[in-house]
């Protein structure tokens, strides 16, 4: 984690673009925040100047990168005796489904000891980013999951027993929580921009397809804009729509004052 007593560059990444923000120290505060689109190669460094550019002339010496899911083999692995035991099994994991053994793999403990959340990224892709943060004069010290950034951010709202689909820039992480812990993991890589396929595809995960009274879905987007559009299906469907910024119920309202269909 962290030290909370030092400001932090923090650097988010999609596909398409990279915001970066400068959190002030002990309150993680946002001081200063920069956007820039393009390839991560691109937008990675224009963002950074773009920071110091913006009032940010001094930036932090340390930087944590949230890493999206689709830079990401994701798996979700059985509970474990101890940390060294999950780091083994899940390199043998990827070693067996990937056939690779050059990947770089991190396992994170679920809640309840229930068991890890394992990943693996591309050396190259970390290669890439520490050398753009160098070149400004940052070192990178942390790497981790926008999803599970994303899920912390949500858990005030999502209850013990639920179905939650991320939105990516391409495709949708589809979750199932059960007990208060992750169950079910899939990445699933389609146009989310297609409204008619993500709704058949989130019915089939759910199981409103077959089932009268199927879980309780929460679809999580990454801002209010990009909420807007899905709101009449979530109606409809009494799905609950979040924002990632600031995790605030989209749907709740509209659910409140027009019945679903």
């Amino acid at each position: 984690m962290s030290q909370p007593w030092k400001s932090e560059l923090l650097l988010r990444l999609t596909r398409g673009s990279c915001v970066a923000q400068v959190l002030a120290p002990w309150s993680r505060r946002v001081v200063h925040e920069a956007h820039a689109e393009g390839s991560i190669g691109v937008a990675l460094p224009h963002a950074l100047e773009a920071l110091q550019e913006g009032g940010a002339a001094s930036l932090p010496r340390q930087a944590r990168l949230l890493v999206p899911d689709e830079l990401a083999y994701l798996s979700l692995r059985p509970a474990s005796a101890d940390w060294p035991t999950a780091q083994r099994e899940a390199q043998a994991h990827f070693v067996q489904t990937l056939g690779r053994q050059d990947l770089v793999v991190q396992v994170v403990p679920l809640p309840g000891r229930s068991g890890w959340l394992a990943a693996a990224i591309e050396p190259a892709d970390l290669q890439a980013w520490q050398q753009a943060l160098a070149q400004a004069g940052v070192r990178l010290v942390h790497v981790e999951l926008a999803l599970l950034d994303d899920l912390q951010a949500i858990a005030g709202h999502v209850g013990d027993e639920a179905v939650v689909a991320v939105l990516r820039d391409e495709g949708m992480t589809l979750l199932r929580v059960a007990g208060g812990t992750l169950a079910e993991l899939i990445w699933d890589r389609c146009d989310t921009r297609a409204q008619r396929l993500v709704e058949q595809r989130l019915l089939a995960f759910q199981g409103g397809i077959h089932s009268s009274s199927p879980e309780p879905l929460w679809l999580v987007c990454r801002s209010t804009a990009q909420c807007e559009p899905w709101q009449r299906l979530a109606r409809g469907h009494q799905w609950t729509l979040l924002s990632r910024e600031g995790a605030v119920p989209q749907a709740a309202a509209a659910s409140d004052a027009q019945s679903p269909a």
